[in-house]
């Protein structure tokens, strides 16, 4: 018998380095003829480009990223015979990887307890999670140390879905539930200080427990002062964080200090990628993502180099891109309560056709809306079962996965009917704090706009696949319904949803949804043909957000300049930035003031930190508020009441109910239940949808009322907001008190204009110890009622088809037959206070 392997292994043959002369040498793969358009197109450009240091490829979902990840791999290895690393976010993924590799013969081994042989030598990649390469104790090497092992390549995969696993390496996460004495311990260092900001209240809510308290940070001089302390605390435990502790221990002042209710947390601004230099130090570094507008987060992840960045490797082709039916019910004609038995039906019925059918949910709590009629799977491990049963067909589900909008393929029949439900804003403590940071500003649209393609990316992978995504819930529906929201969407999506919109416009009742569903289901003609005409007619590539990049990466370096002690060379830098960069969004110019103000106080310049840190205030009322707050600044007047309510409808340009949603989603926290924060906030925007200005002074000044109303260029609002109040319990001294002091702050920010205080009060009563002259009450009824009448006038626009400039007259028309002009607001829905009776 021959012995071919013998002979193959003899023969002299030339280094093959060309990514596609290799797949070509390949062993044929069952079921693939050849590589796609765009993996040639992708593979030809890496070629030319190898030797860059960092380098971006983007591939459509389901575009064969891992086969091209791969055949780079296997170049790299043939041409410098040293080792390559390939990282994947999950063992999962890794072993999915691995079996590819089998597949297309490509030479590949996993990571065991010691370094194979083949990977040392540099004839097979090593495929790991990210976890094992970023470690505390890595055995590839730590700064400091353990000797470093050098590598040729790192190729990391789902690069654009790693940024939480990154940070999570990098973060010490003391939970309350297995630590109570630590935690007690760790947070009370910082109770003092949270007392001197005005938040001793949150903070006490936060640490006794209550729950939707919120989260707060240390401030950064607080943090520096008494981090110490921490330290001494946790180095005694520190063999429970082993894997994090030697990126932390030297590095207090570089973090973040955040506590919430369950947790303790210690997250650096930025991972510290630098001390394993296995990665740091790497001559190739190659980002695998998918076709995401932003990849400034790969900047500030990894430290990659801007400039490479800024050029990725991608194809101009559509191959690749998926056939999605992308719908909104709740911008159809139906009412709330139709959506959700619709939904329900849907998902129960679907699965019948042996048609897979999964439902995302941001968290474990939005899950349990959907356990009557899903499986939840609430571990990793029961993930992992659940989606292996609709990959082998032995189950079409429905089922409900939390928080899992990426690391799960569910390709073909696995998944035809993808329902997201709810906005993903991220689950861990550092995405909240970047959510509460960002809110309303373009750095959170980008973050939410990555989850949610990720998320619509798990249903149809790649050419040939298909499904129908059903987006559902009023803060979810709200987003992709503003015009903001939609250019941070790769184009692709923004197509199939302006489809949806058009396709559902005659959708009044389920029979009409159920049927469009199930043309894309069922394989109609028409339907295929008009969404690849549709997606056909997109010929203009995607764009990179230089903005974002160039901002990354001044962040990025500002961040070595502080390590590194160039304090004041780190404050030009920012300034420079801030001042020469007109696009800024003024969320993102705070922060960066922030930084500067930080770098001045580690600096020891205190005067310069406190005046850095009132503009990174005045900027965003979200950040940390000064020791010295800023004078007040007053709002400007109001102009015409219709233009400022039909400005704010005209940000929802792909369809004007997704505005109703955000006004409902708003008005649902217009109730005695809601936390005080949120009952405030929810009263300022009520006070904008009807066309004034607002804002809530006590909040930014601690001074002021809790919300103020400017009605228009004469006439104030002054809110003191006491909904939690028992139903039964009259306005008390101490509340009018507050009342009045809140008036006399009027009265002088505001010379011109008068102003009537308002109590949000259960009732009208009060004690016999005031005298309320020209107080008043807004009741919860009468609450009830003016959020009942902005909404008819919202939904009356909102359901318009006319232009803008008739929609201000309409908007004029319903004003003057309604109460909510200034004039007749204070009457019809502000109740003189009296005594109450004994």
């Amino acid at each position: 018998m021959a012995d071919f392997k013998k002979l193959r292994e003899s023969k002299t043959q030339p280094t093959v380095i060309d990514p596609i002369a290799i797949f070509r040498r390949l062993p044929p793969i069952p079921g693939f003829k050849d590589i796609y358009t765009s993996q040639a197109e992708v593979l030809s450009d890496w070629f030319n480009r190898r030797n860059e240091r960092d380098l971006v490829i983007k591939l459509h979902t389901g575009g064969g990223k891992t086969l091209v990840a791969l055949l780079i791999a296997q170049s790299i290895l043939n041409e410098h015979r040293e080792p390559v690393i390939y990282l994947s976010p999950t063992d999962q993924l890794v072993e999915q990887t691995l079996a590819k590799a089998k597949e297309y013969n490509i030479p590949a081994v996993g990571y065991g307890k010691n370094f194979a042989e083949e990977f040392l030598s540099g004839k097979s990649v090593l495929i790991c999670t990210y976890q094992a390469l970023f470690n505390g104790i890595s055995r590839f090497g730590v700064r400091g140390i353990k000797p470093a092992l050098s590598v040729a390549a790192i190729i990391l995969d789902d690069a654009h879905v790693a940024f939480s696993t990154m940070r999570d390496i990098f973060t010490l996460r003391l939970e309350r539930i297995n630590n109570q004495e630590d935690y007690a311990s760790l947070t009370n260092i910082f109770r003092s200080d949270f007392e001197k900001l005005g938040k001793l209240g949150t903070f006490d809510d936060i640490v006794s427990g209550k729950p939707a308290s919120g989260i707060l940070e240390v401030p950064y001089w607080s943090w520096k002062a008494r981090s110490e302390q921490a330290r001494e605390l946790l180095r005694y435990k520190a063999d429970d964080y082993k894997f994090v502790w030697p990126f932390l221990r030297d590095n207090f002042n570089y973090c973040h200090c955040l506590i919430n209710q369950n947790t303790f947390v210690i997250t650096p601004i930025f991972p510290f990628v630098d001390i394993i230099p296995t990665f740091a130090d790497c001559p190739r570094r190659i980002f695998m993502s998918a076709t995401i507008s932003d990849d400034s987060a790969i900047v500030r992840t990894f430290d990659a180099n801007p400039d490479s960045i800024s050029k990725p490797i991608t194809s101009h082709s559509l191959a690749g891109v998926s056939e999605r039916m992308i719908l909104a019910p709740e911008l159809m004609s139906f009412s709330e309560k139709d959506v959700s038995n619709i939904l329900q039906e849907l998902v129960k019925e679907i699965p019948k056709n042996k048609m897979g059918t999964v439902i995302l949910v941001p968290s474990k709590v939005a899950a349990q809306q959907w356990q009557n009629i899903a499986i939840h799977s609430d571990t990793p491990e029961k993930v992992a079962i659940d989606v292996k049963k609709l990959q082998e067909g032995t189950s079409y589900g429905p089922f409900v996965f939390a928080n899992r909008y990426d690391g799960i393929d569910l390709p073909g029949s696995a998944c035809r009917l993808l329902v997201l439900s709810g906005l993903p804003r991220g689950s861990s403590e550092y995405d909240q704090y970047r959510a509460n940071t960002f809110a309303g500003g373009s750095e959170l649209t980008s973050t939410l706009a990555q989850r949610i393609e990720q998320g619509m990316g798990r249903g149809a992978r790649g050419s040939g696949d298909y499904c129908v995504v059903i987006l559902t819930g009023q803060e979810l529906t709200a987003w992709v319904g503003r015009s903001a929201s939609l250019k941070f969407l790769t184009r692709s999506t923004r197509a199939q949803l302006e489809m949806g919109v058009e396709i559902s416009k005659n959708a009044t009742n389920k029979e009409y949804l159920y049927e469009t569903i199930m043309q894309c289901l069922n394989r109609e003609k028409d339907w295929i043909e008009y969404h690849a005409e549709t997606l056909a007619e997109l010929t203009e590539s995607e764009e990179e957000d230089k903005n974002s990049l160039t901002q990354a990466a001044v962040e990025r370096k500002v961040f070595k300049l502080i390590r590194d002690g160039y304090f004041e060379k780190a404050i030009h830098k920012l300034e420079k930035y801030w001042q020469d960069s007109a696009e800024l969004d003024i969320k993102n110019r705070g922060w960066l003031k922030q930084q500067a103000a930080r770098a001045a106080y580690y600096w020891e310049k205190t005067d310069l930190s406190q005046q850095l840190q009132q503009q990174a205030y005045a900027d965003n009322y979200n950040l940390l508020r000064p020791q010295v707050i800023p004078p007040y600044v007053a709002l400007t007047n109001p102009g015409r009441q219709a233009e400022a309510i039909v400005d704010q409808i005209s940000n929802y340009k792909l369809h004007r109910r997704g505005y109703m949603l955000w006004f409902r989603q708003t008005i649902s926290d217009l109730v005695p239940e809601a936390p005080a924060n949120r009952f405030e906030e929810a009263l300022e925007y009520l006070g904008l949808m009807l066309g004034f200005r607002a804002e809530r002074p006590e909040k930014i000044y601690a001074k002021g009322p809790d919300v103020l109303w400017l009605l228009d260029d004469k006439l104030g609002l002054v809110i003191e907001a006491k909904s939690r109040k028992y139903e039964n319990n009259p306005l008390n001294k101490d509340n009018y008190g507050q009342l009045l002091t809140s008036v006399e702050w009027f009265k002088k920010e505001y010379p011109t204009y008068s102003c009537i205080p308002v109590s949000v009060h259960p009732n009208i009563n009060t004690t016999k110890a005031i005298v309320v002259n020209d107080s008043k009450a807004l009741t919860l009824n009468k609450l009830n009622q003016l959020i009942t009448d902005i909404g008819l006038l919202i939904k009356e626009l909102c359901e318009s088809k006319v232009s803008e400039e008739q929609l201000v007259i309409r908007c004029e028309q319903f004003l003057a037959q309604s109460k909510l002009k200034p004039e007749l607001l204070v009457e019809e829905y502000l109740i003189p206070f009296s005594v109450a009776e004994t």
